[in-house]
């Protein structure tokens, strides 16, 4: 062991860090070598060294972090490595990399990398603390507060400044986003902490992005702050599964009634600031409010959801069109006029434009695109949408200089098949692994079938189904997660719930995610109803979970404009729309819920599937053949049996 210890890192080999009696011992106490996370180690090593790509499904208790952490920092390459969310990219950055990183003595310059709206920009700070302009004394406090902590920060991110929350409105005086930065022409531009934080990317030898921030650093490129990402050798996608959904909301463009609210207010500082004396600008902005309400209201006479082809000849929304077309051509108009007069002004003139341009492109009939609306109480979103992301995916690898790249994630296959997650994305011909669990399944976990449940759409499935978690809850004492494919389910077995159970009961949208799983953790004998963002990326060890119940299989509404379209352009060129996507997206989905349930190798527990299609569809088998191997019983008695003794 000392001898592996003195080892530099360059001669270090995964297997003197991940094997038997490997140096991350000294490191992690009671840390078990496992034969999976050594060969998924092994297989990227060889990737990187020989310029490979690879899709690598890792299931759940592999430790996939350390499996391509290890290889990546042995190696002599620059690397970026992609996380599905901040939270995980946070996580990644602060606990995982530094033990690699000092495990190994590689003495590697690190980077953590996010979008441009999460980092403070002082120029904008400065601008809005000296017009005071806040709604109360409060504001102008915790900005004032906010404006010192900008002053000794050396980073900027905002996740450091706690005394906001990430989604307050607040944010929006002290932070920058691609349509308002003013980029290199910025009188601050020399305190800016995204330009600091590229630079350090820059001369980084390990980068740590999200997803977001790939797919957004395309059009970053072309908008005249110069690209975020730097050239690296190796890409790592940590949660890939995540990347063809991601890829297709930045691949589209957008209008939202955000943009345009955004847009107008620094239009009014601007005018302020930079040409006081052409009041007549604040009249038109007030108008574009009124315009923009106005066709929020006309929107609200339709589906909340659907395709823009469907409504567009309603008469409503042909005279608010008209009305907002006409309101944007005459601030442009104005805003020509006085735009040399100030930076601010010009960037916002450009961005009036692109609107514009957008909204042209909306209302075009001839467009390949899916177009779609969506609104809600507040606001509104106009949508055009790829149908096919793959080729566009595939160019965006080539045209950057990778040597290699890794998909890795727990559920990337359905029914033991890789072709919907590689076909999405382009990736033809691409080599796919798959790295089995450690965790004894079958003696670990029950999976709970129940017999002669209703279908999911018959009148009386909630009443059945709520009496199928009492019992289950009862018997386990709580310590339950409740997934939910809907939000109107969980409401109405949230209601009946509470009539029949004394646990304490956390639902989904009564507070925000963070919270209601810290609290729940807190909690004893808890139990917790969500719907998707609880199906993946929650991991609960130990008794603080020991029964996972599922409504329904996951599959999602064919009702959904984007989704609608998608499925037929799988017909039209000759595939089956439910069995090659509908299917496969359904099992993955229902691969990570389940996966809720079992995080180490001392965890045990049971997981109910109460939608019947499981058993009496074709389907069923291949879905329930991609599940992990733990025992069936389709008889309550039994999994009561089995949830009291866990």
């Amino acid at each position: 062991m000392l001898a592996l210890m003195a080892k530099l890192a360059t001669e270090l080999s995964v297997d003197d860090v991940l094997g038997a009696d490997g140096v991350i011992q000294q490191y992690i106490p009671g840390f078990q070598p496992r034969s999976s996370q050594l060969a998924m180690a092994q297989l990227i090593e060889r990737a990187i060294g020989d310029k490979q790509n690879h899709v690598i499904e890792a299931s759940t208790g592999i430790g996939k972090s350390f499996a391509y952490l290890v290889p990546a920092f042995l190696s002599k390459r620059k690397v970026l490595i992609s996380t599905g969310t901040k939270n995980l990219q946070d996580q990644l950055f602060n606990k995982d990399i530094p033990l690699i990183n000092k495990t190994i003595v590689s003495g590697k310059q690190l980077a953590l990398l996010k979008g441009r709206s999460n980092y403070c920009c002082p120029h904008r700070v400065d601008k809005y603390r000296q017009q005071r302009r806040f709604q109360s004394r409060q504001m102008a406090v915790v900005f004032d507060a906010l404006a010192r902590w900008s002053e000794t920060t050396s980073s900027g991110d905002i996740a450091e400044f706690s005394d906001i929350p990430e989604n307050d409105s607040l944010w929006f005086y002290a932070t920058s986003n691609s349509d308002n930065c003013l980029g290199s022409d910025c009188p601050d531009y020399d305190r800016c902490f995204v330009a600091k934080a590229r630079r350090k990317a820059q001369e980084a030898d390990v980068v740590v992005i999200n997803h977001h921030l790939f797919f957004s650093d395309q059009s970053l490129r072309e908008d005249g702050f110069g690209e975020l990402l730097p050239d690296v050798d190796v890409l790592i996608f940590d949660e890939a599964h995540q990347l063809p959904d991601i890829a297709s909301n930045f691949y589209g463009r957008s209008l939202t009634m955000r943009q345009f609210d955004m847009l107008l207010k620094d239009i009014v500082d601007a005018q302020v600031a930079e040409a006081p004396d052409s009041k007549q600008l604040q009249d038109l902005t007030r108008d574009s409010q009124k315009t923009l309400a106005d066709f929020r209201l006309a929107l609200g006479r339709f589906n909340n959801r659907g395709e823009w082809k469907h409504i567009e000849h309603a008469p409503a929304i042909k005279q608010v069109l008209e009305q907002l077309e006409q309101t944007m051509q005459a601030l442009t108009a104005d805003l020509d006029k006085i735009k040399s007069r100030g930076k601010e002004l010009a960037s916002c003139a450009s961005r009036l434009d692109q609107l514009g341009q957008t909204l042209q492109e909306f209302l075009d009939p001839q467009a390949p695109d899916v177009n779609w609306y969506e609104w809600n109480e507040r606001s509104f979103r106009l949508m055009i949408s790829p149908v096919d992301i793959s080729g566009q995916f595939r160019r965006q690898l080539d045209s950057n200089p990778y040597q290699s790249v890794i998909f890795t994630s727990a559920t990337l296959s359905s029914n033991q098949s890789y072709a919907y997650f590689t076909r999405r994305l382009g990736l033809d011909e691409i080599e796919c692994n798959r790295f089995t669990s450690p965790f004894d399944y079958p003696n670990q976990a029950m999976l709970y079938l129940p017999a002669q449940m209703p279908d999911p759409s018959a009148a009386d499935f909630v009443q059945r189904f709520v009496e199928q978690c009492c019992q289950l809850i009862n018997a386990t004492g709580g310590n339950a997660f409740i997934l939910f494919t809907s939000y109107r389910m969980l409401g109405l077995v949230a209601g009946m719930l509470r009539k029949r159970l004394k646990n304490k009961l956390f639902v989904q949208g009564e507070h925000q995610r963070s919270e209601l799983l810290k609290d729940y953790m807190q909690t004893p004998h808890a139990v917790l109803l969500g719907t998707s963002s609880f199906w993946e990326g929650v991991d609960v060890k130990g008794d603080k979970l020991k029964l996972v119940i599922i409504d329904k299989l996951p599959f999602r509404s064919p009702g959904d404009p984007v989704y609608k379209r998608r499925l037929q352009y799988v017909a039209e060129q000759g595939g089956n729309a439910f069995t090659d996507v509908q299917v496969p997206e359904a099992t993955i989905s229902l691969r990570q819920g389940v996966g809720r349930l079992i995080r180490d190798i001392h965890d045990r527990g049971i997981v109910m599937i109460a939608d019947s299609r499981l058993q009496n569809k074709p389907y069923g088998k291949s879905m329930l053949d991609s599940l992990p191997d733990m025992q069936i019983s389709h008889q309550l008695d039994q999994a009561l049996t089995y949830a009291a003794q866990i």
